[in-house]
């Protein structure tokens, strides 16, 4: 069971309207089932208790020489002590001095990951919903980005869209 932020504690809720608005700012419906998730039912559970192609650990870019989104991402971060490149076991939970850049670092790997395997867009596209039982409030979560690649990506006139990819990405 995951616990509410330490800013609001059930202590200092007073009552559960308040716990359920908190909740539904991340479609979480109750405290048992705080689970990522957009969109409707049913939802494609986008880690690796469900579809693979869409967990960070199982999504490889050929592009990085085979490594993980995970890893990659968790390489990327810098710690106030000047650590950086570390494997994914000892940099995930982390606090980074730079997240907002490896928070964009984040949602670019996913879009190559993407790019790389376009066929993956047609199978976000037939989803009505998409969630990550891993997935934390606040935190970098696969179905947020592949919910936000979905969406960009949504067919116009019946005509799917190709993926862009412009430039340089890192």
């Amino acid at each position: 069971m995951k616990a509410f932020p330490p800013y609001l504690r059930r202590s200092k809720l007073g009552d559960r309207a308040a716990a359920a608005a908190w909740r539904s700012r991340f479609s979480i419906a109750s405290d048992e089932d705080a689970v990522i998730r957009h969109g409707e039912t049913p939802f494609l559970e986008c880690s690796s208790k469900g579809d693979k192609r869409f967990s960070a650990f199982s999504a490889r870019l050929r592009s990085h020489g085979g490594r993980s989104i995970e890893e990659i991402y968790q390489a990327a971060k810098v710690f106030e002590d000047g650590a950086t490149g570390l494997g994914w076991r000892a940099a995930k939970g982390r606090r980074a001095v730079n997240m907002a850049d490896v928070r964009l670092l984040y949602a670019r790997l996913w879009d190559l990951h993407v790019a790389e395997n376009p066929d993956l867009l047609h199978v976000l596209q037939a989803q009505s919903g998409l969630s990550d039982v891993f997935g934390q409030p606040g935190k970098a979560c696969q179905a947020t980005e592949l919910w936000r690649i979905r969406n960009r990506h949504r067919p116009v006139a019946g005509v799917a869209m190709p993926v862009p990819v412009q430039g340089e990405l890192f």
